[in-house]
């Protein structure tokens, strides 16, 4: 069911309602709903969420039953993670999970324009 997986997803991924729904700009009421199954996101929203949840949106679909949510998803789409190996996710402090977040549902273009901006910072510091 797209409610339970949407909340285990989130659960796995150590994020609260309310940074989720801040990523894709709804109110926490909003996705709670989409969590107990009163309303469900449009297409946009769930490849959104996907994105927040490092997962392919296919996997937001599937039975619950195959779990396929512990395996984790780059841009192309490519399996390149297992969850086993990203428990460090719960070490992240709550601003580093919105960053997260919203660093997530942006373009690729975007991710690296943001990338290559806290480098130069991140440089700027080091001189100074």
């Amino acid at each position: 069911m797209l409610s339970k997986t949407l909340r285990k997803l989130r659960e796995n991924s150590g994020l609260t309602q309310q940074q989720v729904a801040d990523a894709i700009n709804v109110e926490r009421s909003t996705y709670a709903y989409y969590e107990c199954g009163k309303t469900t996101p449009d297409i946009d929203t769930v490849i959104q969420l996907a994105k927040i949840f490092n997962v392919s949106y296919v996997d937001i679909f599937e039975n619950e039953a195959k779990s396929q949510s512990n395996v984790f998803y780059d841009v192309s789409g490519e399996n390149y993670m297992n969850s086993n190996d990203a428990q460090h996710i719960y070490d992240l402090s709550k601003i580093e999970k919105t960053l997260l977040c919203y660093f997530r549902v942006l373009s690729d273009e975007e991710k690296i324009d943001v990338i290559k901006g806290i480098a130069k910072r991140t440089e700027i510091k080091k001189e100074k």
